[in-house]
């Protein structure tokens, strides 16, 4: 290893004495250039942002990997090439270009940490202090808030929790030990072992799931068990988008952006009865209709975390708007309610 560093020791000197001024300038005029790009980015598309950020990281420690991979052999197995005691042309030239690939990497390594140092600095100035936003989107059924979340969440590169389904995953597990919606030690133990890998369950997304899970959300002990869930969900490092009914009143009272998200009775049931038709399941607009009335009056008249708007959430009408002029409408919200906390 001491004939590493020597030998180590002497390239860097060389390169170091026979470089101009301008060329040892570059380095940091370049990394600075990095910073700023990366500024822009995560201004510009924060999820495009990230994307580009871990490729460039698993760019470079491939190639620090491979480099490191030839230059450890080359010290533990042939140091006379290192030192250019006894080499051969072949050997040398094996050695330069380990060293190259692995200079090469290192270097790549440098300007990822700079560009990912640029989006940091635009996260701490644009969330006054805070890189990570959590967003609560609040609704009721049907209104359009699982979409626009999940959309919202994909434009900034944040993770995603629709906490609709924890409670339609308490009562699915519920039922699926012969147990009743309304047990209230049954649900409180399915809601302490929650699997959230389970969350995908496509049967979730029915309509009998979701009456269901009104029941079963209306006991306490089981709110108090998904509540410290959802709060480390919205905690996590990368910012968090949460849609239910109680996430800017109880869940996320301190949320960076609150948006409760409405439509009229009859355009939601318009919209669920389109969602079962694609699917080919016979079920009427009247059924449904009367069926999110029923589910309005539970959620909204529970005596725990009622169905309600935060105090400071901003009101988003989408009876009359797409899901493209939803999003566009929340991004403005969200743009709108960010600046507000930056002056």
């Amino acid at each position: 290893m001491t004939r590493l560093s020597a030998a180590l020791g002497d390239v860097l000197e060389i390169a170091i004495g026979t470089m101009s001024a301008w060329e040892l300038a570059a380095a940091p005029i370049l990394l600075a250039g990095l910073v700023l790009a990366g500024v822009w980015a995560a201004r510009r598309d924060f999820r495009s942002y990230v994307q580009l950020l871990r490729r460039g990281f698993a760019g470079a420690l491939l190639l620090v990997g491979s480099g490191a991979v030839v230059v450890g052999w080359f010290v533990c197995f042939d140091t006379a090439t290192i030192t250019g005691t006894e080499t051969t042309p072949a050997a040398q030239t094996s050695w330069i270009l380990s060293m190259a690939l692995f200079s090469a990497g290192v270097s790549l390594l440098s300007g990822v940490a700079a560009y990912a140092l640029g989006g940091w600095l635009s996260g701490a100035v644009n969330n006054d202090g805070r890189y990570n936003l959590i967003i609560a989107i609040d609704g009721p059924a049907a209104s359009g808030k699982g979409t626009l979340a999940k959309r919202i969440a994909a434009h900034f590169g944040y993770a995603w929790l629709d906490t609709g389904l924890l409670y339609r995953a308490v009562a699915r597990d519920v039922l699926a030990t012969g147990g009743r919606l309304d047990d209230v030690e049954a649900a409180t133990r399915a809601a302490r072992a929650i699997d959230a890998a389970s969350l995908a369950d496509p049967a979730l997304r029915g309509p009998r799931a979701g009456d269901a899970a009104s029941i079963v959300a209306k006991i306490p002990e089981v709110r108090a068990a998904l509540l410290a869930y959802q709060r480390a969900f919205a905690r996590q490092p990368g910012g968090a988008v949460l849609d239910g009914r109680d996430i800017g009143t109880v869940v996320c009272p301190d949320a960076d952006v609150k948006i409760f998200v409405t439509a009229s009775d009859e355009a939601r049931a318009r919209r669920r009865f389109l969602e079962h038709q694609s699917r080919g399941e016979n079920i009427s607009y009247e059924e449904l209709l009367a069926d999110i009335r029923t589910r309005d009056a539970r959620d909204q008249s529970r005596a725990i975390a009622p169905l309600e708007a935060a105090g400071d959430a901003l009101y988003l009408d989408t009876t009359n708007l797409d899901a493209d002029e939803a999003f566009e409408a929340a991004m403005e919200m969200i743009a709108k309610r960010t600046k507000c906390r930056e002056t």
